[in-house]
């Protein structure tokens, strides 16, 4: 097992300013250029504190996921967390199966997105086509290495934040107080109705988390890119929120427009605000696209590592090290998606709903580890005093909320399961999921595959853990 998890290792190319880059740059396509204005539909300008809110929860969950990263600093993310602290694979397998359902829907939808904003430039263009022509660029570039990732992430990341300060910062002059009023519009009820959508905004945290194995130095750089990411993140959403809503005198005007960024921009850029909107909203969600599938493609690998998922999806090329067969999975699954996109919402509404029950595990594995595995909490490269339970107690409290509102639980108890949408993709999906997972753990008892062994390496790491 020593030996074939060491060819198959992964390579830590990846320096503090790449993961970073992963968070950020890789979470701000759906957040920032749609998603903050089309939320406010139910609540308004308070959207302002909707953003602050779930802001607060982010940051107490990247607290979490910065500390027991350091623990197991490997491919899989919430699947090595949970799987490792609790010494068995079937539960972090749960968590994670539908997540990859999610990644490959949400890949599509960004690709295709980005398709959407070239119309700007190039009208008579097909959005699936273009979406296609990104995804096809971006699987060459994963394929050579997490150095070409790297790379190319960091430039995007730059050309990102200067393009958002171009439409962010001049508009802080257009401001008028009384634009925010009526600042709630829909009462309690619709106000934490938008904090769900909202909350997509902030998927960053896992998908730094699933490249902990291609991170150099992750006791230093996984904390500050999960936790100085996150906090970048609320500054650019509040500054965004603040701006727009404060420049248009009516919210809806946001809620219902597809570029709300370029709305409120008309304001202050005039004829040129749909054209840098457009190359804001090209960068980001190519950026998205990036980290997605850079980050996608660890779930299966950590699986495959681990024996429950077909063995090839672990294979790394020999030159870049790169997991090629789950990349071109992904690749084919996702381009395929952006042709047929007939519920491609229905598949993309359990992303939110599987990040969220990834964050409320994770937080919980955290709290067990740090209170009755006092052997696995010495090896993190941090040791946190009594405020620790702060963010425990937040990312829990805030995930499970969210998780009531992501869900449409009256429907699923009162039998009407026409009227889901989120756990009627998710429960079927995860029913196939765990046939996988049955098939394979039933043929590795079969082989006499010593399970506790595999559990003692962290997927993408050679040799085994504490060595």
């Amino acid at each position: 097992m020593e030996s074939q998890n060491r060819d198959n290792s992964l390579s830590r190319d990846m320096g503090a300013l790449g993961a970073i880059a992963t968070v950020v740059a890789g979470t701000l396509g759906a957040g920032l250029f749609v998603t903050i204005g089309t939320a406010s539909s139910t609540t308004g300008p308070s959207i302002i504190l909707v953003v602050i809110l779930t802001g607060i929860v982010a940051m107490a969950i990247a607290t979490n996921y910065s500390w027991i990263a350091t623990i197991f600093p490997g491919a899989g993310g919430a699947y090595t967390y949970i799987s490792r602290s609790f010494g068995a694979r079937l539960p972090g397998f749960v968590v994670t199966w539908t997540k990859w359902l999610g990644y490959m829907a949400a890949d599509a939808v960004l690709a295709i997105g980005f398709g959407s904003y070239l119309k700007v430039f190039f009208p008579g263009i097909d959005p699936a086509i273009a979406g296609f022509a990104l995804l096809t660029v971006l699987f060459l570039v994963n394929l050579v290495g997490t150095k070409g990732y790297s790379w190319s992430q960091n430039i995007i990341f730059g050309l990102l934040m200067v393009s958002i300060l171009v439409l962010v910062v001049p508009g802080a002059f257009y401001i008028r107080p009384a634009h925010y009023q009526p600042f709630f519009t829909g009462g309690a009820s619709g106000f934490f109705a938008a904090a769900v959508p909202l909350f997509y905004a902030y998927i960053g945290i896992a998908v730094a988390a699933q490249m902990g194995a291609e991170v150099r130095n992750p006791g230093r750089n996984l904390p500050l890119a999960m936790a100085g990411g996150t906090a970048l993140l609320i500054f650019i959403y509040v500054l965004t929120a603040v701006v727009i809503y404060g420049i248009v005198d009516d919210y809806t005007v946001l809620a219902d427009s597809e570029r709300p960024l370029a709305t409120a921009a008309d304001a202050f850029l005039g004829e040129y605000a749909t054209a840098i909107v457009a190359i804001g909203g090209l960068l980001a969600t190519a950026s998205s696209v990036h980290a997605v599938m850079a980050a996608a493609i660890k779930m299966p690998y950590s699986w495959s590592w681990d024996g429950i998922f077909p063995r090839s999806f672990s294979a790394v090329s020999r030159r870049f090290r790169t997991p090629h067969w789950s990349l071109l999975m992904l690749y084919v699954v996702a381009s395929a998606l952006t042709f047929w996109s007939d519920g491609l919402d229905k598949a993309l509404s359990i992303a939110t709903f599987s990040y969220l029950i990834a964050y409320l595990t994770v937080s919980i594995t955290v709290g067990y580890v740090y209170l009755k595995r006092p052997d696995l909490a010495a090896q993190a490269a941090f040791r946190p005093g009594a405020w620790f339970y702060i963010p425990l107690f937040v990312a829990i409290v805030g995930s499970f909320a969210l998780l009531t509102q992501a869900a449409n639980w009256s429907a699923l108890f009162a039998g009407d399961f026409g009227a889901l949408t989120t756990l009627g993709i998710y429960i079927p999906w995860l029913a196939v999921g765990l046939v996988i997972f049955a098939i394979y753990a039933r043929r590795e008892r079969q082989q006499g595959t010593d399970v506790h062994a595999i559990l003692q390496t962290v997927p993408g790491v050679a040799g085994v853990r504490g060595e």
